[in-house]
């Protein structure tokens, strides 16, 4: 007992909110409730109530560390990079590969189709991610319907790898697409920006 009560003194607000988004990715929205992670975390529900007020305080919480953590932060630490734009979109690209950071994004619009405090984040989410891809295309030298076209097909490919069970991917298998995908939206730019013929 006093182990378990040393355990649940040392758990912060993070912990609850990454557990909760494994359950989320578990056991969808439904399972997001306070009994249901403590027990996931093999604690006593007191920690909770020392983070959070509530379970809606706890909700909106985990929607604004999921947008924050997988989002803000990984475009903060991307856009400190150095490197030409195309180099920047292949260090992104591979960054959500490696990291996972993208394993909760197939929950999260579950959820949001239920929930309009999750939609919003969601769109908000993704105009964020896509003005990213997008800049990065414009800063190589595409005209902005260009950049906009690339963009959206960067990105839907990448949410897109989570919802087909077609094949399982390795790390290794997505690396390698991730580089041809890469070459293939990068690539001809002098034949796609040629004026169009009078």
């Amino acid at each position: 007992m006093a182990g378990k009560a040393a355990k649940t003194q040392r758990l912060g607000p993070h912990d609850w909110l990454v557990e909760a988004l494994e359950t989320l990715g578990r056991e969808g929205v439904v399972g997001v409730n306070v009994e249901n992670v403590a027990r996931s975390m093999r604690v006593t529900k007191g920690s909770f109530y020392h983070h959070f007020e509530d379970k809606e305080e706890f909700i909106n919480r985990l929607l604004e560390y999921w947008e924050t953590e997988l989002t803000d932060k990984i475009d903060a630490h991307l856009s400190h990079l150095h490197g030409k734009p195309a180099e920047q979109l292949l260090a992104l690209l591979e960054f959500i590969a490696e990291n996972e950071t993208d394993r909760y994004d197939v929950s999260m619009r579950c959820w949001a189709l239920q929930d309009e405090r999750a939609a919003t984040v969601v769109r908000r989410v993704d105009r964020k991610r896509l003005a990213y891809v997008r800049d990065l295309f414009l800063k190589m030298g595409f005209r902005a319907e260009q950049a906009r076209i690339r963009s959206r097909m960067a990105y839907y490919y990448v949410v897109g790898e989570h919802t087909a069970w077609a094949e399982e991917r390795t790390l290794e298998s997505r690396l390698e697409d991730i580089k041809l995908r890469h070459e293939l939206l990068t690539g001809w730019r002098a034949a796609v920006n040629r004026p169009p013929r009078s």
